[in-house]
């Protein structure tokens, strides 16, 4: 996932370790860029024809299966919400990728050369750091069961009220409270999120337990927590 939003990218397609059990917070790269940056990606989507009525292309013969894209792109204060499928093959040549106007190819186009921002616009890409997350969202579930052979941390959630009062039920899971945590909270919380694994197990101040699963929530984006007003 790559979002551009008030002079930065944050990626998410970071490389996570191949070992079990995983951090349990996975955050995504930042790097500054430019106006100039933020101009020629803008008029490289009007150049392909990406900036009109058009929403969907997939051109209507998406196979069973096959992964779509999705672009959100907020030019001159206009929402361009588009789908289509980013595997198609397209020419590409140097730093450009050519596809007909307006067609499937052409959200390929746009979509391969968002991949290679270096090799397009990398003068105006300043250098790759952590981001530095302002909304994560926290899924609370039921806790993990230790595992043969595995050493399974326990950690104390930083927040008063208890487990059963934070956040909001989520659908589907029995049990889970899901809570959006920005601010002071985030700043409490990030670094035993940062410090724990798949299997960390947490316990609030009732000594009720507890698994997570985190997000970082980027700028723009809705919480799956449904919690935010």
């Amino acid at each position: 996932m790559l979002t551009i939003d008030d002079g930065t990218v944050i990626d998410g397609n970071v490389a996570v370790p191949a070992i079990y059990p995983g951090p349990l917070m996975i955050v995504p790269f930042s790097r500054t860029i430019s106006d100039a940056g933020i101009a020629a990606i803008v008029d490289e989507a009007r150049r392909l024809g990406l900036l009109g009525e058009t929403t969907d292309f997939t051109g209507g013969s998406a196979m069973p299966g096959s992964r779509s894209g999705h672009l959100l792109l907020v030019v001159g204060g206009v929402t361009y919400d588009l789908t289509g499928n980013p595997e198609l093959i397209v020419r590409c040549g140097g730093a450009r990728c050519d596809a007909e106007v307006g067609s499937p190819e052409a959200f390929a186009a746009f979509w391969q050369q968002l991949t290679i921002l270096d090799g397009w616009i990398g003068a105006d890409l300043g250098p790759i750091g952590q981001y530095e997350p302002e909304r994560v969202a926290v899924l609370l579930t039921a806790p993990a069961q230790p595992e043969p052979g595995l050493e399974q941390q326990l950690a104390a959630w930083p927040l008063d009220p208890p487990f059963a009062e934070t956040g909001v039920g989520f659908p589907g899971v029995a049990g889970a409270r899901c809570v959006t945590l920005s601010g002071e909270d985030l700043e409490a919380v990030l670094p035993v999120l940062m410090g724990a694994n798949q299997l960390t197990v947490f316990n609030d101040a009732v000594d009720t337990f507890k698994s997570a699963l985190t997000m970082v929530v980027v700028p723009g984006a809705d919480s799956p927590c449904h919690d935010e007003t």
